[in-house]
């Protein structure tokens, strides 16, 4: 429902995911991205192309590794930040209506639960 909703603005999955991992941590690398997002660097190079063509940001080297790519917001996203908080807003809406705290919490621990599973499970096949 949301990649339907964005799509009407002119983003893609890829990209909408691109734009919330930096909005939560600015300072990612696209490799970084990449891998926070588990896709191929060569789809992730095509999406923040197209972001930056669109004028929404830029690519410039990192500082602290010249190999990589620092990906920056620009001030042009601000206009569709609105756009997509409120598409965002109304999914959760409808997504959570009818359900208690209590339900959301007990939900939260049990998958809080199962990602430290997948976590040890991940530590020990390294």
């Amino acid at each position: 429902m949301y990649d339907a909703r964005v799509a009407r603005i002119g983003l893609n999955q890829t990209q909408w995911r691109i734009i919330g991992q930096l909005l939560r941590d600015p300072v990612l690398t696209q490799a970084e991205i990449a891998k926070k997002l588990e896709l191929e660097s060569a789809t992730i190079g095509q999406a923040v192309a197209s972001l930056c063509g669109r004028g929404l940001m830029e690519r410039v080297r990192a500082k602290k590794d010249r190999r990589a790519w620092q990906l920056i917001l620009t001030e042009r996203l601000d206009d569709l930040l609105p756009e997509l908080r409120g598409s965002a807003d109304r999914l959760h809406d409808l997504l959570w209506r009818d359900i208690a705290a209590d339900e959301k919490r007990t939900l939260r621990d049990i998958l809080a639960r199962v990602s430290a599973n997948l976590d040890q499970q991940r530590n020990e096949a390294d």
